[in-house]
């Protein structure tokens, strides 16, 4: 089964710059693709290991007001594509 057709919550385009902190402490810039409510698809240049923990700071725009959001998330899946990573992280 295709990896599409397990969403079970409607992916929405998000473009943008995320801060990704690792367990570790190492921190990192990277792109976003799409979000939901329960996940987001991000892309990096290195990959991630699946059941990774991390945590994600990013802004949304509500109201007219910018306002930052900082949340743990899980790796679900991590893909091979060309010139880096693309991989999928749960809200926790």
């Amino acid at each position: 089964m295709d990896s599409k057709e397990q969403r079970k919550h409607r992916r929405t385009p998000f473009e943008r710059e995320i801060l990704l902190g690792s367990v570790d402490g190492k921190k990192s810039l990277i792109k976003s693709h799409d979000i939901s409510t329960t996940g987001i698809g991000l892309y990096a240049d290195m990959p991630r290991i699946k059941g990774e923990l991390l945590r994600l700071t990013f802004d949304l725009i509500k109201n007219g007001q910018r306002q930052e959001i900082n949340i743990a998330g899980e790796v679900k899946h991590v893909q091979l594509v060309e010139h880096g990573y693309n991989f999928g992280v749960r809200f926790l």
